[in-house]
């Protein structure tokens, strides 16, 4: 398998570079202290077809690939790895209805995704052990004009900023997480609110809150792919986020290392630049070599999910190798750069904040693990 980049990839992924120097370079620092929701940069990304990348030309999509999607969460992480979550999770929400919607759902949701004119958000988890599990479980009740939900997701990004979410819900509480269907359910739909705005450690700018249902009622046109379909929809679209994330923490890795290798040339101690000392070198060659290595794996993925093979193992690998290495990369920049690095004036703080959460969010600790397991023992 090549995992080198056609020309359009490249271009692409170029493009995506040249997007964030533009307009995320100069509102990155500001954004990490505000935590505004970016609405006019939003805009201009699905004006970039950056908001429709893989999805089919017959529903406005670019039809680009994931291996395109990664190159522009990459090259966008650089500058506000925020910005990028924004997009990761809209696609989730996007993949989960071209991949199991039919041919309705996909009419009704998908043109309006891909051109930026609607929002995408995916809701997965609950405060409880498992989705399906405790007293706020979100529970999918058969209802006379099709299924009422109630209860509460956790953690969604994009709340109260997406126009659409797609959901995962408890059709049986005595089956708890093995029986969960997924709804696409309007951010409009009568009994459903969002809470207040979770005070992030980093990725600021990118909403995160809890969505609430109280008795929503949808009709049976909701209900992607069948009601049985919910474990695989999840499993299936948390490898893509994997996959996703791993490029924005692979570009906040780049970034932290271009950065710190700069300031080793013109900070200036013993009578030298430090970049000449070898305990300086030795950091930034480990971590520029992990960024490669992390970058090869994604790629790799990707492009398995663009030739239609099996891609979760890898998908589960590559989060397995950056959640090991992934704030490792900011701790080593952090220390060639010393007492300066770790001022907020700097930008290293605002890249240690947000490669936490590229490595934590969208899948349980034990989820890499099991699956590369599984697949060696099966």
């Amino acid at each position: 398998m090549s995992i080198l980049l056609t020309e359009e990839q490249e271009l692409i992924g170029q493009s995506a570079r040249e997007f964030a120097k533009e307009y995320l370079d100069p509102i990155a620092a500001e954004l990490d202290h505000t935590g505004t929701f970016p609405a006019a940069i939003v805009k201009q990304l699905a004006a970039q077809d950056f908001l429709g990348l893989f999805l089919e030309g017959a529903y406005g999509g670019a039809e680009a690939g994931y291996v395109s999607l990664v190159e522009v969460v990459e090259n966008l992480s650089r500058s506000s790895a925020a910005v990028a979550s924004i997009l990761v999770n809209h696609s989730l929400a996007a993949y989960a209805i071209q991949r199991w919607g039919d041919a309705a759902q996909k009419q009704a949701f998908l043109p309006a995704l891909a051109s930026g004119g609607t929002l995408g958000g995916f809701a997965v988890f609950e405060h409880g052990p498992t989705p399906g599990v405790g007293p706020d479980a979100l529970i999918a009740t058969r209802h006379a004009a099709g299924w009422a939900l109630k209860g509460t997701k956790a953690y969604v990004r994009n709340a109260g900023a997406a126009d659409v979410y797609v959901v995962l819900a408890c059709t049986d509480p005595a089956a708890g997480a093995k029986a969960q269907a997924a709804f696409i359910v309007s951010a409009k739909a009568i009994g459903l609110t969002v809470g207040p705005l979770a005070d992030t450690m980093g990725l600021k700018g990118c909403p995160v809150a809890d969505l609430v249902f109280d008795d929503v009622v949808v009709a049976d046109s909701a209900l992607l792919g069948g009601p049985a379909d919910g474990p695989i929809i999840t499993a299936e679209t948390l490898a893509l986020a994997s996959v996703a994330e791993a490029a924005q923490t692979v570009g906040i890795g780049q970034a932290a290392v271009e950065h710190a290798a700069a300031y080793s040339k013109t900070r200036v101690q013993f009578g030298r630049p430090i970049a000449t000392l070898q305990a300086i070198q030795t950091l930034l060659a480990e971590t520029a070599t992990d960024c490669h290595l992390a970058r090869l794996g994604l790629r790799c993925a990707a492009k398995l999910m663009d030739e239609g093979q099996p891609f979760m193992v890898e998908a589960a690998m590559v989060k397995q190798f950056l959640a090991r290495n992934g704030s490792k990369l900011l701790i080593d920049t952090v220390q060639v750069e010393g007492g300066f690095g770790y001022s907020e004036f700097m930008p290293l703080p605002r890249l240690f904040r947000d490669i936490a959460g590229t490595t934590l969010l969208e899948a349980p600790a034990d989820y890499p693990e099991k699956t590369i397991a599984a697949a060696l023992l099966a």
